[in-house]
Formats: C-alpha cells, structure tokens, sequence
C-alpha cells in the first residue's frame, strides 16, 4: 500500500477509545460487582431449559448441547438446583425382607425424611427382642405349664410301664428302663440274676423265662403302641405353649409401631410379616444359651432390618443429582455378595441404590460421551424412562452369564428428569442413529 494511502487510513488514538460519563455507575471498581451466572447470547436456549424442566409430564427430558467451556455445566446445575428447591421433596425408599421369597425383595415407600425414623424404630425392636428374649422363657409362670406338659407326658409313660412291670414281677422278672432303653432279668429270690446264675437254671426253668419274657415284650409294645401319639401331643402343647408366650411377649413390642405406622399399609404389612416370621424363629434364633448376644443381634438384623435406598431431608426440595462415572451400576445400583466357604451369597441387605434413586423425584445430570461410552447404559436408561420403572438387576444376568443366585428386587416408580449434556455434533449423530432417541 502507498504511503499516501496508509496515511489516509490512519487513526488517530481518541478515536480507539469509547468515552462514557462515569455517573451512570454506581460502583467504583468491578470487583465490587456480583459475578454473572447466566449465558451470554444464549436466551432461546434458556428459555428452551425453562420450558423443559418445567414441564411436568414425564417423557421430557433435555439435551444441553454447546462446546466444553461455554458455561453451560455450571449454569445447568445452578439452575436445576434453584428450581429443585420450590419443588416437593420426594418419598423416602427402603428394601424389606420378602419372608415368602427372600430372592424377590420388597420396597416400602415412605413419607420424605422418615426412612431413618424406620430403620431407627426397627433397630429399637430387635433391642427388645434380645432384652425380651429368651428371658420369657425362664419366667415361673412359664417354667410351670412347661413342667405341666412335660409330667403330664411322663404320667401316662410311667403308668403304662407299671402295669407291664406288676405282671413281670408276678413272674419273677424286673423290668428295668434308663433314657433310652427298656428291659426285662429273671429274678431268683428277689434278686436279679446275671449269666451264669441263668444258665445254671434247668432247661425247663429257663424255658420258661423266655417265654415269660416274651410274653412280656409284646404286652410292652402294645401299651407303648400310643408313644409316638402321646409325644405328638406333647409337642403340639409345647409348640402352643412357646406360640402362646411369644405372642403375649411380643404384642406389647409391635402395638406401638403398629399404631405410628398405621397410615402406611405397605409399612403394616411388613410388621404383620415379621410378627408371623418371629413365631416361627424366634425360639432358633434367640434361645441357644451358646451363641453370644452379638451374633443374636446380627441374625436379626440380617432378617429385619431395612436397608435403605434413598432418604431425604424434610422439605429438602427435589433432589439434583449429578453422575460423573455413568456405569451400568453407577446409574442402576448393584447388588453385592459376599462369600460363605468358598460360596456366593446375597441378601436385601446387600441392595446398593445407583444415581437414579437418588435423583428419583428430581433432575439427573449426565455427560453423553461418557454415558455412551459404558455398555447396556443407553439402552437400559431407555426402557426405564419409557417404562418409568426402576429396576435393580444386573445386565450380565439377562445375558445367562452369571453363576450365581440373584436377587430380583421389587422395582420402585420411577419420575426422573434427564439432563443429558453433550455436543451438537453427537447430538445429531444421535438423531441418526437412535430414531427412539427424540421421544425420550
């Protein structure tokens, strides 16, 4: 260019300057300024944000797309947490034993915040259970009917053995009986004798005792033929006995959860199930003298006490729930095992939720490359959308490949929003390939 030229183009240094009256500010320096927390130049996209979470029927979820450090993370998550909190606070989830089945778990569903007041009044009972029992059973009151049984039973065996040991000694035979075994010795002279006074005896004489005993023998199994019939009969009064104490013990332990709790029929139910359970356990489980308190206090545990899936502060507002690692167990939960001799086992207890139980109620954040990126995840988070069911399963399961038993939990309703962040250019490449993908 000519010099002529460029100096004609030139400017001059009060024109690179935009003057502006400094009253019109009411701050001194800009450190004194709130820092901006919203998106420069993106209000449809803001607008289209506001629109999705606020809409409440299910099936719309959002997709955030944008380059990495435009701000759209941390506005996202500002946002769904200012909008969370006018929200209402979702139900609190717990796993309960299934007595019936113990491989298909049961889910209570509870008032927000009241989960740990649950698991806090079950903990309560097994504390009464083990200062109850087996102290019942060593009540007088107890020890008497039992006793009752017991010689009731003896009454009638000794009874049928005094006859048959009068027409032995009519004959010169006692009868002699320990715990187990009854049997019969000739007398001579009121005296028993042993083998070689018998066969001392004359041929006829001891004969004779054989007979005798003979005789004898089939008198006693025909005045014992009713035995098994008599212990049939004691055991069923001691059964009663037991059943009878139990219940009595156990009433004034359940009433006062079965009256707070009485508005939730799930949470009724269950008690009615561990009192049933109880009368059938209780004596194994809290009566061996040799088995120390702890173990006692583990084995209920392990039968009552719930495991929890989720619980909320009162008036918490709707959960926000970020997902940094969305693994197939990560976003679904897992169930554990643990070893027994070499052996895998499991229980409800051994349930750990995943992030869509904790965001249930509320707003669940993921990064699409890292979520696609995990295998069964997208098909998974799919169904359970298009289902609104929450379902706790391993996928290796579906594919016969695990070889071990399985627990199939009772699936939880599920009410989630997505807010899936990623790419324009994955967002498209989505449109293409997943025609599901825009009805989610």
């Amino acid at each position: 260019m000519p010099q002529s030229a460029a100096a004609g183009l030139r400017l001059a240094p009060e024109a690179l300057t935009r003057p502006f009256d400094s009253s019109q500010f009411n701050f001194k320096t800009t450190e004194e300024l709130e820092p901006f927390l919203g998106v420069l130049g993106q209000e449809r996209a803001v607008e289209a944000l506001q629109f999705g979470v606020a809409m409440p029927r299910p099936g719309y979820n959002v997709y955030v797309m944008g380059e990495p450090g435009t701000g759209r993370f941390s506005f996202v998550r500002r946002y769904l947490k200012a909008e969370g909190k006018r929200l209402d606070t979702p139900s609190d989830w717990v796993y309960v034993n299934n007595f019936d089945e113990p491989r298909e778990p049961r889910v209570l569903e509870l008032p927000q915040g009241s989960a740990a007041a649950f698991i806090a009044d079950i903990g309560q009972l097994i504390d009464n259970l083990l200062a109850t029992f087996p102290a019942v059973f060593e009540h007088p009151s107890f020890q008497q009917k039992k006793s009752a049984i017991d010689r009731a039973f003896n009454q009638r065996y000794d009874k049928a053995l005094d006859v048959i040991e009068k027409l032995a000694l009519e004959k010169d035979i006692a009868l002699y009986r320990d715990s187990t075994n009854i049997a019969f010795t000739p007398m001579k002279d009121g005296k028993s004798m042993d083998e070689a006074e018998f066969a001392q005896l004359p041929e006829a004489e001891r004969e004779r005792y054989h007979e005798d005993i003979s005789a004898l023998e089939v008198q006693l199994n025909e005045g014992l033929a009713s035995l098994p019939q008599w212990k049939r009969e004691s055991s069923n009064q001691l059964r009663q006995l037991n059943d009878e104490t139990i219940s009595q013990a156990l009433q004034p332990l359940l009433a006062p959860l079965s009256e707070k709790y009485a508005e939730n029929a799930a949470i009724e139910a269950y008690l009615q199930a561990v009192q049933v359970n109880l009368l059938k356990t209780v004596v194994e489980q809290l009566v061996d003298e040799n088995r120390p308190e702890a173990q006692n206090r583990q084995l209920l545990e392990e039968q009552y006490s719930p495991s929890l899936v989720v619980g909320h502060a009162v008036d918490g507002g709707a959960p926000v729930v970020f997902e940094p690692h969305p693994t197939y167990d990560n976003l679904f939960g897992r169930i554990e095992y643990s070893t027994d001799q070499g052996a895998l086992y499991t229980s409800y207890r051994q349930l750990r939720p995943g992030a869509l139980h904790r965001a249930n109620g509320g707003f669940l954040m993921l990064e699409a490359e890292k979520m696609l990126g995990e295998p069964f995840v997208w098909e998974a988070l799919k169904r359970a959308l298009q289902s609104r069911k929450l379902r706790m399963e391993s996928p290796l399961a579906e594919l016969g490949r695990l070889a071990t038993v399985t627990l199939t939990p009772e699936v939880i309703a599920l009410n989630v929003k997505v807010i899936i962040i990623g790419s324009r250019q994955l967002y498209y490449t989505l449109q293409d390939l997943d025609p599901d993908f825009q009805e989610m």
